[in-house]
């Protein structure tokens, strides 16, 4: 068997928690590095098999992967939940995102959402298995990329290491690049490593200009190096929004790991 995977469901808006344990876990007392995967509907899957080949090759070492999602019986479903609990904010919508968003009702639900996560489901899984608090990486697409980079820039500690492909950083006027000149006058020191990736087909979607807004957020984090903080931008040729998933994981992990 190569992952036992397990399911645990809570309360909180129907959430939901996938859980992959590598092969031989049962054989070895020490804790596992973790990758936490939001979007579990479309990334855990890929997720589980990039850390499964990147280990064959010995680039990776034994993971458990967490995926992050929600009981919802439909991709609309799905659309609705994250459009709550990936955005920091409660703001207007340009009209592209109205179009693949139609119907959600509420947005600004990260706050909420990042407590859980961090105070909550993480901790309940470190208490029934070997979770490394120390070796956490969060990966993120889109809005959970922007939820990502607003969790970087609030509680930079959560996690060693972070996959982000290209994030929502459009956001409410891009709200985000505001915060990211707050965090670093009043913030936490950034610590750990921060992969950014984003298509290179991503010049304008809607009139968004994802390429460009993840070429200037990295420029930002770039500025913050230090001995204890280190960032990268990958730039995934060939890759439209909707396809950088798999590209992105596998650049990254390899990045984050080396």
């Amino acid at each position: 068997m190569l992952w036992q995977r397990e399911i645990h469901h809570h309360a909180d808006r129907g959430r939901v928690l996938h859980v992959a344990l590598p092969e031989g876990y049962g054989a070895r007392a020490e804790p596992y590095p973790v990758l936490v995967c939001l979007d579990a509907q479309w990334t855990f899957g890929t997720v589980c098999d990039a850390a499964l080949n990147l280990g064959l090759a010995r680039l990776l070492p034994r993971m458990i992967v967490v995926g992050v999602g929600w009981s919802a019986q439909t991709a609309r479903e799905v659309v609705h939940a994250r459009a709550l609990d990936y955005t920091p904010t409660v703001a207007e919508l340009p009209a592209v995102a109205a179009r693949n968003m139609a119907g959600a009702a509420a947005f600004g639900g990260a706050p909420d959402f990042q407590r859980w996560l961090l105070d909550d489901a993480l901790p309940g899984l470190q208490a029934v298995y070997r979770l490394d608090p120390a070796e956490r990486t969060l990966i993120g697409h889109s809005l959970s990329g922007l939820f990502s980079l607003y969790t970087l820039l609030t509680r930079p500690d959560a996690f060693s290491r972070w996959l982000i492909a290209s994030p929502s950083s459009w956001w409410d006027n891009r709200m985000v690049f505001e915060l990211e000149q707050r965090s670093l006058a009043h913030g936490p020191a950034l610590r750990g490593r921060v992969f950014l990736s984003v298509g290179a087909l991503e010049e304008s979607i809607g009139g968004i200009p994802m390429l460009a807004n993840t070429e200037m957020f990295h420029a930002r984090l770039a500025a913050r190096r230090s001995e204890q903080f280190d960032t990268t931008l990958t730039i995934l040729p060939g890759e439209i929004h909707h396809s950088t998933v798999p590209a992105a994981v596998s650049h990254g992990l390899r990045w984050l790991y080396r």
